[in-house]
């Protein structure tokens, strides 16, 4: 059985990720925090195998968490998942010895995938890789940003470069087809392309 302890400031971020963790066979949710200083006064009475840490939070944020950690010398694994792929913040939790940095729209069974890794010692923090693949994703959140596409649209690209129809996106997304219709019409519009193979070309060329 594998101990979670899950540390995140947004409540319902929190509590969706211990639901879908915990219905991972062999995985435990032994508590959920939504401090940094809370995890640590538990972790230095309670033992658990791995600890997910947000950075963004009151009362120690991810970093200031994991030195505390570290200086109690508490024996648990550290895996931080975050919105934020910046080099030097990855740099940083590197260097403060964690076993795992993702970003928040990691797919579930890639995150269930690295929390046995990092649990059983099978898990290579290799942080070359880690920039490099977070500086593209740098740049497709600049491309988002630009054309305010909203999340349902973007799941709607991905579909359409994957090559689904629209009624098979309707029936994936649970929508109608004249919405799916309607979603890349104003995908069009708002990216000021013509037909499906420029829209293709571009979610290709920016990683969407």
């Amino acid at each position: 059985m594998i101990d979670i302890v899950i540390t995140d400031d947004h409540k319902l971020f929190a509590q969706g990720l211990a639901n879908i963790l915990a219905e991972t066979a062999g995985f435990n949710i032994k508590a959920i925090f939504n401090d940094g200083r809370s995890t640590v006064d538990y972790l230095s009475n309670q033992s658990a195998d791995i600890a997910i840490i947000d950075l963004n939070m009151p009362h120690f944020d991810g970093k200031s968490t994991i030195k505390k950690l570290n200086e109690k010398n508490i024996n648990i694994k550290k895996l931080v998942l975050t919105m934020y792929a910046d080099e030097k913040l990855i740099n940083d939790c590197v260097e403060l010895g964690i076993d795992a940095y993702l970003l928040k729209d990691t797919e579930p069974d890639t995150l269930v995938e690295v929390i046995t890794k990092v649990v059983n010692n099978q898990y290579i923090l290799n942080a070359s890789q880690l920039i490099n693949k977070n500086n593209k994703i740098e740049f497709k959140d600049d491309f988002i940003n630009k054309f305010r596409l909203s999340k349902r649209e973007l799941e709607v690209i991905q579909l359409v470069t994957n090559g689904y129809s629209n009624i098979k996106i309707a029936q994936k997304l649970f929508l109608s087809p004249y919405t799916v219709d309607t979603h890349r019409k104003n995908i069009l519009q708002k990216l000021e392309i013509n037909n499906t193979a420029e829209l293709v070309k571009i979610a290709l060329e920016q990683n969407l």
